[in-house]
C-alpha cells in the first residue's frame, strides 16, 4: 500500500514519512503542486496526506484533481493543516476530503488514524477484486448460457411449428426453461408428443433435456414403440441426472385415426375436451422418469381415442400451480373452466384457442413473479 504526502514544511513530511513507514506503507512525497499532481499519477498512491496551504497552486484544486484521476478507486484524502478552525474543516469536508488532523499532531493517534484508512483501503480492494472476479464469472455463465440456448434451440428446430391442429406454449420462470415439449409427425402420419416436466427450472432443469431431445427424434426416424422408447429414456436420465433430480412426463403417440397410446409418470391428468363440450381425463399413472432402476421400471402403455374435433390439451404442473396476487393456485377446476372457455368447438383454428388461453393464464398471474416453467400442448384431431 502507497502513500502520498503533500507538505511544504519539510519537518512534516519527514514525520509523516516516518509514522507510514512504521505502517509498512510506500511512502512519496510532493511539496509543491507540479510534484503532487506528478507523483499522483506516477505512483498511483492509496491514502494521500496533504495541507491547505501547497506551492504553486490550491490544495482544493489538487484535490478535485486527485479525486477526478481515481475515479471509483477509494483514495482517502486526509488534511494535515496549521488551520483548525471550524470553517477551514468544512471547506476541507465539502470540497471532498475524508479526514482532518490538526498541527502539530499526536504522532499515536495520527497513527490511529491512518490504520483506520488502511483498513477501509484494503476492504475496498478486497471487495473491488471480488467483484471483479464475480463479473468474470458472470461473463462465463452467459457465454455458457448462450452455447447452451444455441444448442437446444438447434435440436428443437426439428418440432413442429404451431398450425390449426397444433399450438406449443412454453413460458420459462427463468433464462431457461426445465419443461419440454417435443411434436414430431412420423412417416406413418401418427404424432409423437414428449411433454416433460424436470425437478426444478433453470439452466440445471435443461441439462436433462438434451439426451431425451436426441432419443425422441431418433425414434421419430425409427418408429420406435412407446414402450421401448420410455424404457430408453428413463435408463438415460438414471446415468446422467444427480439422486435429487428427475423428471415427470407423458409420452404419447396419435395414429392418424385419433387412436392415442400415452405413458404418463408424475403428471397432472392431460385432458380431452370433446367436441360435445365434455371433459375427460388421461391419468399420469407411473412415476416420474429417472427414479426407478431399469428391473423396477414399468413400461407399460394405456389407449384411448380422439374423435373429430376433439382437443387433447397437456400442461406441466407449473400451469395448476400459478399463483394470483391473493397467493390462491390456479387448480384443476378453474384449469378445467379455462380450457371449455378458450377451446371452443367454435373456433376451428387451435392458435387463437391456445392464444385466448394464454391471455387467461396471464390475467390469472396479473403482476405476480411466474414461480415456475409453464408448458402447455393442445392437439385437435381434424374433421373428416
Amino acid at each position: 500500500m502507497k502513500l502520498l504526502c503533500v507538505d511544504s514544511e519539510p519537518a512534516y513530511r519527514e514525520i509523516i514519512s516516518l509514522c507510514a513507514q512504521e505502517e509498512n506503507l510506500e511512502v512519496h512525497t510532493a511539496s509543491t503542486y507540479k510534484e503532487a499532481m506528478e507523483a499522483f499519477l506516477e505512483h498511483e498512491p492509496d491514502i494521500v496526506t496533504l495541507d491547505v496551504l501547497i506551492k504553486g497552486g490550491n490544495a482544493f484544486n489538487l484535490v478535485k484533481e486527485f479525486k477526478a484521476i481515481a475515479g471509483e478507486r477509494l483514495v482517502p484524502i486526509v488534511f494535515v493543516t496549521s488551520n483548525s478552525s471550524d470553517l477551514m474543516m468544512d471547506q476541507c469536508f465539502v470540497i471532498g476530503a475524508d479526514d482532518f488532523i490538526p498541527k502539530p499532531f499526536n504522532e499515536q493517534l495520527f497513527n490511529i488514524r491512518l490504520k483506520a484508512h488502511m483498513r477501509n483501503v484494503q476492504l475496498m480492494q478486497e471487495m473491488y477484486g471480488k467483484n471483479k472476479t464475480l463479473t468474470y464469472f458472470q461473463t462465463m455463465i452467459e457465454r455458457e448460457h448462450e452455447m447452451a440456448h444455441q444448442v437446444l434451440n438447434h435440436i428443437q428446430n426439428r418440432n413442429e411449428i404451431n398450425t390449426r391442429n397444433l399450438a406449443v406454449t412454453r413460458l420459462s420462470a427463468a433464462s431457461f426453461n426445465g419443461d419440454l415439449a417435443l411434436v414430431k409427425t412420423r412417416i406413418d402420419n401418427s404424432t409423437l408428443i414428449f411433454v416433460g416436466d424436470f425437478t426444478g427450472h433453470g439452466l440445471s432443469a435443461s441439462i436433462g433435456a438434451l439426451p431425451i431431445m436426441q432419443a425422441f427424434f431418433d425414434a421419430v426416424d425409427e418408429l420406435t414403440e412407446v414402450s421401448d422408447l420410455v424404457t430408453q429414456i428413463n435408463r438415460m436420465l438414471l446415468s446422467i441426472l444427480p439422486d435429487y433430480m428427475f423428471c415427470a412426463g407423458y409420452l404419447m403417440l396419435i395414429s392418424e385415426q385419433g387412436e392415442i397410446s400415452y405413458w404418463g409418470g408424475g403428471m397432472p391428468d392431460a385432458l380431452i375436451l370433446r367436441d360435445s363440450g365434455s371433459l375427460d381425463a388421461i391419468s399420469s399413472n407411473h412415476m416420474p422418469l429417472g427414479i426407478l432402476p431399469i428391473h423396477e421400471f414399468e413400461s407399460d402403455f394405456h389407449t384411448s381415442q380422439l374423435h373429430d374435433g376433439d382437443t387433447l390439451l397437456i400442461a406441466s404442473d407449473g400451469v395448476l400451480e400459478l399463483k394470483n396476487n391473493k397467493n390462491e393456485m390456479l387448480g384443476k377446476e378453474l384449469l378445467k373452466a379455462y380450457i371449455s372457455q378458450a377451446y371452443s368447438n367454435n373456433e376451428e383454428d387451435l392458435r387463437v384457442s391456445q392464444f385466448n388461453m394464454e391471455k387467461k393464464l396471464s390475467r390469472y398471474l396479473g403482476e405476480c413473479e411466474q414461480l415456475d416453467d409453464i408448458t402447455l400442448v393442445a392437439y385437435k384431431k381434424a374433421r373428416t
